[in-house]
């Protein structure tokens, strides 16, 4: 269990705490995880289908912080209806056994290695993404 808070997790996480909140986000999603408690808001800026700015705001562990700050280092710059296409990723890789990096991520992801066998912390660490799934216009 050691190895799943690993320098580079803590760092993912402790960047979303020290972003601050979007004054004018276009979009919004809140989402939690019954089982552990974990709660995500999500918000973005969109202009001309484009995500330009973006923040996530994560009551929970460290790996549901740690995905939170996943989500925010892969977001920007991407067109908003590829978000559901990133929940996949991320989900289809943490089951997998390889180690190709999903089309879209930076190496952070790899950060979440430990994570794979510990299958009940997945949804820890795609809440962010699972959220995005579900944003709905402000």
């Amino acid at each position: 269990m050691q190895s799943l808070y690993q320098d580079q997790l803590l760092a993912l996480a402790r960047g979303v705490r020290s972003t601050s909140a979007l004054t004018a986000p276009t979009h919004t999603a809140e989402i939690n995880n019954p089982v552990c408690g974990d709660r995500i808001r999500t918000s973005v800026t969109v202009t001309d289908g484009t995500i330009t700015h973006a923040h996530a705001e994560a009551k929970g562990c460290a790996l549901c912080e740690a995905g939170a700050g996943l989500w925010l280092n892969t977001v920007v710059g991407r067109d908003i209806t590829t978000l559901p296409g990133l929940y996949d990723s991320l989900t289809d890789w943490l089951k997998a056994d390889t180690e190709y990096r999903p089309d879209g991520f930076s190496a952070d992801i790899e950060a979440f290695i430990p994570v794979r066998a510990i299958k009940n912390r997945h949804k820890c660490v795609t809440l962010a993404f699972a959220a995005a799934d579900k944003f709905t216009p402000v």
